[in-house]
């Protein structure tokens, strides 16, 4: 197993050695991200030190190095062992390392909704590479939005797809009619895909431009603002 024998050498002080171990040995020389148990596994501040977090059990948490780097994107020293990691975490992972491996997995590629729970997403492994744009080696994509890529786009329907847990097919199938009608403007071509409208308002609004307009919160401001200003000018030109 991979008991930790690499330890920290960030001067931590007298004590840390000894709750580094107490910490693996509670979490059962385990990575609680994703549950390895052969690779070098590290003590993870829950509350960053540097944002005022103790060196306490209660602080800690067992990671393996690719995982810890998943916490840690912007440190660059975890680069090498990153793509180590899994894709999703285990459904059962503390709520403060329940994440996907990049910040940007985290985003539907289809429609661009951003999921903070991993198990509202499955992932697409190796779409077919377009000419037209970069090779990916993986597209996540909301339940939807996946269930209906699966049934429209992919050879093989649900095979290419993975999840957090098992891959519950009646699930994605019964969601895909859940998916938006129209994908964002920046979703890649392999999942650019429009689902036929089934009701006045996604025929008139979200099958049509006016669906801007409307679906987004910061335009929907942006319009409250222009036409409070006119309003606003309207009363005081009748003053």
């Amino acid at each position: 197993m991979g008991n930790g024998t690499q330890s920290d050498a960030r001067g931590y002080g007298e004590g840390w050695e000894e709750l580094r171990r107490a910490t693996l040995r509670r979490d059962g020389y385990a990575c609680t991200r994703c549950g390895a148990d052969d690779r070098t596994l590290q003590a993870h501040h829950v509350i960053p030190r540097a944002a005022g977090g103790p060196d306490d059990l209660e602080n800690l948490l067992t990671l393996c190095r690719p995982c810890h780097g998943v916490i840690h994107q912007r440190n660059s020293s975890f680069d090498d062992v990153r793509d180590e990691a899994p894709l999703f975490p285990d459904p059962d992972a503390p709520e403060s390392v329940r994440r996907m491996r990049e910040p940007d997995d985290q985003c539907c590629s289809r429609c661009g909704v951003e999921r903070s729970d991993p198990t509202e997403l499955v992932a697409w492994i190796d779409p077919p590479v377009d000419d037209t744009g970069p090779n990916y080696g993986h597209l996540t994509l909301c339940k939807p939005c996946g269930g209906l890529v699966a049934e429209r786009v992919t050879d093989d329907g649900y095979e290419p797809m993975t999840t957090a847990g098992r891959l519950q097919v009646h699930e994605l199938s019964t969601r895909r009619l859940d998916a938006p009608v129209r994908p964002s403007i920046f979703a890649p071509p392999q999942v650019a895909i429009r689902r036929e409208p089934r009701s006045p308002r996604e025929r008139l609004i979200d099958d049509t431009p006016i669906r801007f307009l409307l679906n987004h919160s910061s335009i929907r401001i942006g319009l409250l603002a222009i036409v409070s200003y006119v309003v606003l000018l309207l009363v005081l030109g009748v003053h």
